[in-house]
């Protein structure tokens, strides 16, 4: 469990440090964008898989938390979907903050689709994405490696925003107060409506399919059995 540790602490402090506004910016007019990003994704993907191979080696281990019902089960499933829609919609949908805008000067004003309800679709598809998978692994070692997606992913959330507000990019100030980190925020604010027309068709059609084949194929891969099966 101590390794879980190890390698999140690397994982998210290597992200933290690596996308502060300081570190960026000289790395940039070092390595240019594109040699930024590389190295970037580079650093990212050292540091997760490890993480990851780790946890496969821990899973199941350390003290028992708690005994899940099989009922829990159903909970994970709504879960899992409700982050697959999140994430396919959030990639689906242009916003000032993706590496897409960045990359190509593109210039995002306006919230549409799933980013009326939250501006960081993509981090809240991985927080529902652990959080159902908590629901259902007991042990230790799964909190660690689960409860490590809820944190991070809320974080790196403010610390994208500061970050962006402080960088003035593009659009992103617009952009920031329209919408929300936390979800339906702004349309509770008063600030946004929920537009359902907005959302991206294939984008759900996708992350359904996607849902549906890792639930049928979840036992074979991971182990366990998920809702239904």
């Amino acid at each position: 469990m101590e390794m879980i540790v190890l390698w999140w602490g690397l994982f998210a402090g290597t992200h933290m440090v690596g996308s502060s506004l300081r570190v960026r910016t000289a790395l940039i007019r070092s390595l240019g964008r594109p040699g930024f990003k590389g190295l970037y994704s580079v650093v990212a993907l050292a540091t997760f898989i490890p993480l990851c191979l780790s946890y496969g080696e821990h899973r199941g281990t350390g003290p028992l938390l708690f005994s899940p019902p099989p009922s829990l089960q159903i909970a994970t499933l709504v879960l899992v979907v409700l982050a697959f829609l999140l994430l396919l919609q959030g990639l689906a949908t242009p916003t000032p903050m993706s590496t897409q805008a960045e990359m190509s000067g593109m210039r995002v004003d306006e919230a549409r689709g799933i980013h009326r309800i939250t501006r960081h679709s993509q981090n809240w598809a991985f927080i529902l994405f652990a959080l159902g998978h908590m629901l259902v692994v007991p042990y230790g070692a799964d909190w660690v490696f689960f409860g490590g997606f809820v944190l991070y992913s809320l974080v790196s959330a403010f610390h994208q925003d500061r970050r962006l507000l402080a960088e003035e990019r593009d659009g992103f100030g617009t952009f920031y107060l329209q919408t929300s980190l936390w979800p339906f925020g702004a349309i509770l604010q008063g600030r946004q409506k929920l537009v359902l027309k907005e959302m991206s068709l294939p984008a759900a059609v996708i992350a359904l399919l996607v849902s549906a084949g890792l639930c049928y194929f979840h036992a074979s891969l991971f182990g366990g059995e998920p809702a239904f099966w």
